[in-house]
């Protein structure tokens, strides 16, 4: 049996790469989409398309989260509405969390320059100059990033692990 080598190990490329990787988009892809899936999927299922609703849920998962999830089981309708109703709430922190994430880096960390153009920078943190603002404000854009993005990784691979075994084909799933 071979373990995979440990973060003091690894090459300081791979060390980061949990932070700006392919798999970090997708699971912050995953928490801003699976909130509006979710909200529609309730209803879809209600009224009867929860063939639909089940797909949606599903193929999210599977694309974005990766989730091993396989085909229905018995009772669709049923795991369809307990998956679309558990998680809505961990649908909407991980939304909300990514979204002040992503709004926080981007806006006031990355273009802090472009936010602030042209306003007076010099009680600004990191001021009086724009590059000592904007490097204070980048810095607390990366420590956003760096406390949040585990959070979210948390709340997603919860919602994998809920949809793997309600949409899938159960327990043993």
């Amino acid at each position: 049996m071979t373990l995979a080598p440990s973060l003091s190990t690894a090459p300081r490329s791979a060390k980061l790469g949990w932070l700006l990787g392919s798999y970090t988009w997708r699971r912050s892809a995953y928490a801003l989409a699976a909130l509006p899936v979710g909200l529609v999927s309730v209803p879809l299922t209600l009224v009867g398309a929860a063939g639909t609703a089940h797909r949606l849920q599903r193929g999210l998962a599977v694309r974005l989260l990766g989730a091993p999830i396989g085909e229905p089981g018995r009772g669709r309708l049923v795991r369809t509405l307990a998956h679309s109703v558990l998680a809505l709430p961990l649908q909407l922190l991980a939304a909300g969390l990514t979204g002040v994430l992503w709004a926080d880096v981007l806006v006031r960390g990355v273009c802090y320059p472009l936010a602030e153009w042209g306003n007076d920078v010099s009680h600004a943190w990191g001021g009086p100059t724009m590059g000592g603002a904007w490097a204070a404000h980048f810095a607390v854009g990366m420590l956003t990033l760096a406390i949040l993005l585990p959070v979210v990784r948390l709340l997603t691979t919860g919602q994998s692990r809920l949809a793997v075994r309600l949409l899938g084909t159960g327990p043993e799933a």
